[in-house]
């Protein structure tokens, strides 16, 4: 019996994993400085927190602009997480915070910028993705980062 308890807990240990969701902020009106989502933002990001909400989101990561932490804002109300705000100018201070709170089961959301997404996918997982474009906001990249060191990476679509 002691055989069986110490294999199956050897065994959820080989398939435990972590998973971070990265997404770009939702649609938002112009460019500068610091602009609110658009009603289509609001969507977007009621979409994104329906299609997380068996995900078992314990970390939410924004920046200091007001469009990623309204983007975030229905996922943190669905989940009774205060989203973490870490400065855009500090990319490497956000993967460590990132891979500091990761645990094995539970998912973490990150909502960067258009350039952003791509190099935290790269810093997590080693691995390119193709770079967003202007009008994107609708891409969730799905990485999964396991006890092993492997990853992978899927894209999705969520709120159109």
């Amino acid at each position: 019996m002691k055989c069986l308890a110490v294999f199956l807990l050897s065994a959820g240990l080989m398939f435990a994993q972590a998973t971070v969701f990265v997404v770009r902020h939702a649609d938002r009106y112009g460019a500068e400085p610091d602009p609110d989502i658009t009603p289509e933002g609001q969507r977007e990001a009621v979409a994104l927190a329906k299609l997380l909400a068996d995900a078992k989101v314990t970390h939410i990561y924004t920046t200091e602009l007001v469009r990623t932490q309204q983007t975030a804002a229905p996922t943190a109300k669905e989940f009774g997480v205060t989203p973490a705000i870490v400065s855009s100018e500090k990319p490497d201070e956000l993967i460590r915070r990132i891979r500091g709170t990761l645990r094995d089961g539970e998912a973490t959301l990150v909502v960067g910028h258009r350039a952003s997404v791509p190099k935290i996918v790269r810093a997590l997982a080693g691995r390119e993705v193709t770079p967003l474009e202007a009008g994107e906001f609708d891409r969730l990249e799905v990485v999964t980062l396991f006890p092993d060191g492997k990853s992978s990476v899927v894209l999705l679509r969520y709120g159109h």
